[in-house]
């Protein structure tokens, strides 16, 4: 059986000091790795038609974690009070990807701000800053431990994700400020954190479309529905 190939994008990242970089966390490597997949880092910066020919050698796509996605995008300014840090250019590729992906069949595992892109395109919005319009929500921001844990999920019965994890509920790390406002039509709500925020999202009608608001890459070693997860999501693409 031939190795899936999973494509992943880079994200933008500046300190001021060097030239603009592009990068990703390893964790989301080392659990498609360890999930059997080659993964393929998708660049910024090129061309559509160039974009197009790294994505048709994908088998599956993963849209992870990054900045705040544009409030524009959904149809609103953005709100001086919430702190919006948005990166257009990875807005536009990450759509179209995204769109690609749905168009194709193809698998796709959106993670975090995945999610939010995943939503977006579909006709969904977003709260830009949950903290400040959403009252009484959780934590949802750790203190940059990336595996710490903060909060539960439950997650819905007869949903894939409930497959995968096993479980009415499990626990999870949390890194974001914006979350789901409006669901997109074609999606299902399958997981909620105890304050109500939406943490997971499913499209049933599609062969494997799944996200999390959490990071399950940084719980790959410790915690068994996360290697399902990843194998399960690796198997599709193959």
């Amino acid at each position: 059986m031939a190795t899936p190939v999973v494509g992943i994008t880079l994200r933008p990242y500046e300190d001021g000091e060097l030239p603009p970089v592009l990068m990703r966390n390893r964790a989301y490597y080392d659990a498609l790795e360890g999930a059997g997949a080659a993964v393929m880092s998708l660049p910024l910066g090129g061309q559509p038609d160039a974009m197009r020919v790294l994505y048709e050698r994908c088998d599956a796509v993963c849209v992870a974690g990054g900045p705040d996605v544009q409030p524009a995008l959904y149809g609103e300014d953005e709100r001086a009070d919430c702190n919006v840090d948005a990166a257009p250019e990875l807005d536009s590729v990450e759509t179209q990807l995204v769109h690609w992906a749905l168009d194709d069949g193809k698998p796709l595992l959106a993670i975090c701000r995945g999610l939010q892109v995943l939503n977006v395109a579909l006709g969904g919005t977003l709260w830009q800053d949950l903290n400040v319009q959403v009252e009484g929500t959780l934590q949802h921001k750790n203190s940059g431990r990336d595996h710490e844990i903060l909060h539960e999920m439950r997650v819905e019965p007869g949903s894939r994700l409930h497959d995968i994890t096993r479980a009415e509920t499990v626990m999870v790390n949390s890194r974001h400020h914006q979350g789901v406002h409006a669901v997109a039509p074609p999606l299902t709500v399958t997981g909620r954190s105890p304050d109500g925020v939406v943490e997971a999202l499913e499209d049933p009608a599609r062969g494997f479309l799944v996200a999390l608001q959490c990071h399950p890459e940084d719980l790959y070693t410790r915690m068994e529905w996360s290697r399902r997860l990843f194998a399960e999501f690796v198997r599709a693409g193959s």
